[in-house]
C-alpha cells in the first residue's frame, strides 16, 4: 500500500501544469518587490550558508525569480546557476547576472547533475508548491543535485505568517502604471491567494494584465517529513524574527539541511 501511494503521488507531480503564474507579474515584481524582502533574506544567506562553503563553491538558486540573489552571489565570486519556471522572470535575471547560468524548469520536475555544493530556495518559494507530493519532489530534486555534504537553505511561511500578512489589500498608483493586489487566506484549506490586476500605459493606450498567485501553508511536521523523505537527515530550523532578527517576518522559518556524505 505504501508503494502504491508513493506511485500515485509521483504521477500527480508529473501531471501538474508548468508553473508560470509569475509571467504576467514579472515586470511589477522586478520594479516593486525586490527592494525590501530579498535584501533582508540575503543577510540570512550570508549568516547561515556562506560561512559554511568555500568561494569556489557552486550554488543552485531554485525559484530564482528575477535573479537578485544570483547577482549578489555572482558579484561575490561564486559560481551560480538559477532555476525558475517563469521565462519572463528569467529574462530579468539574465540581465542582472550575465555570467551565471539559468535554467527554465519547474522545481517539481528538474533533474540536474550532482555538481552543486549548496542550494537555495528563498522568499517562500516552496510554499508555491500546492501539494505535499510536489514539495517532496522539489526537495528530492535538490537533494539529487547536491554533492555529498552539500547544504540546502530555504525558508517557508507557516500559518502565523499567512494570518498576519495574507488578509491584505494594497495598490501602487503611478502616472503610467497601476497595480492592485487583493490577498486572502483560507484557513480551512490552508491556502493563501493573491489576485493581482495590473495596468501599464504603453503609448497612448492602457494595457491590462492579471495574475493569481497561490501558496500553501505547511505544518512544521509536514516540512520536516518532506525533508526526510527527500533524503535529508540532518537539518536545523531558525525563526526569522526571534533567531535572525528579521522584523515583520512573523511566521517565516529558515531551514538549513545537509546531505549526508
Amino acid at each position: 500500500m505504501r508503494k502504491n501511494k508513493r506511485h500515485h503521488a509521483k504521477q500527480s507531480v508529473e501531471a501538474a501544469a508548468p508553473y508560470s503564474n509569475y509571467d504576467p507579474f514579472s515586470w511589477f515584481y522586478e520594479r516593486y518587490w525586490c527592494e525590501d524582502v530579498p535584501p533582508a533574506i540575503f543577510t540570512v544567506i550570508e549568516r547561515l550558508l556562506l560561512p559554511e562553503i568555500s568561494k569556489k563553491s557552486r550554488i543552485l538558486d531554485v525559484c530564482c525569480g528575477t535573479g537578485y540573489t544570483v547577482a549578489r552571489l555572482e558579484r561575490q565570486g561564486y559560481s551560480v546557476a538559477g532555476l525558475d519556471g517563469s521565462e519572463q522572470m528569467l529574462r530579468f535575471a539574465r540581465k542582472h547576472a550575465p555570467r551565471s547560468a539559468f535554467v527554465l524548469a519547474d522545481a517539481r520536475r528538474f533533474n540536474l547533475p550532482q555538481i552543486f555544493d549548496a542550494a537555495l530556495a528563498t522568499f517562500d518559494s516552496l510554499n508555491h508548491l500546492m501539494t505535499l507530493a510536489e514539495l517532496e519532489a522539489a526537495m528530492t530534486n535538490v537533494h539529487r543535485a547536491l554533492r555529498p555534504a552539500g547544504l540546502f537553505l530555504f525558508d517557508m511561511n507557516l500559518e502565523s505568517g499567512f494570518l498576519n500578512h495574507w488578509a491584505d489589500y494594497f495598490s501602487i498608483v503611478e502616472p503610467d502604471e497601476v497595480c492592485v493586489l487583493r490577498g486572502q487566506y483560507d484557513r480551512e484549506q490552508r491556502v493563501g491567494r493573491y489576485d493581482i490586476t495590473m495596468f501599464r500605459l504603453e503609448g497612448e493606450a492602457w494595457q491590462r494584465s492579471d495574475a493569481v498567485i497561490t501558496e500553501r501553508c505547511y505544518s512544521m511536521k509536514e516540512i520536516k517529513g518532506a525533508l526526510t523523505s527527500a533524503g535529508f537527515k540532518d537539518f536545523s530550523v531558525f525563526d526569522a524574527e526571534r533567531d535572525l532578527g528579521l522584523t515583520d517576518h512573523t511566521g517565516r522559518k529558515f531551514f538549513l539541511a545537509k546531505k549526508e556524505n
